[in-house]
């Protein structure tokens, strides 16, 4: 494959990379690759924009989740709460 064509990606791809980058998983590489096809791709520009407005969001909110302990009581109380 040549240098240029390994420089154009499709849609799928692009999105993968685009998660990865969301992450801090994307190479160099891929994120250049990544910010080429958004400039020639609409549609792809705004699943960037959406996965990134959404990531943010995420960080913000600050969501934690439950202990694997916390889960075993809960799971023990629907389990007695549903035999009554």
């Amino acid at each position: 494959m040549t240098k240029r064509k390994s420089l154009f990606i499709d849609c799928s791809e692009a999105a993968f990379n685009c998660d990865k980058a969301q992450y801090n998983e994307a190479s160099f590489y891929e994120k250049i690759k990544i910010h080429l096809h958004i400039l020639l791709c609409k549609p792809c520009k705004n699943y960037t924009k959406k996965n990134t407005k959404l990531t943010k969001l995420i960080a913000k909110s600050n969501l934690k989740t439950c202990s694997e302990d916390e889960k075993k009581v809960w799971k023990e109380e629907i389990k007695n709460q549903s035999t009554k």
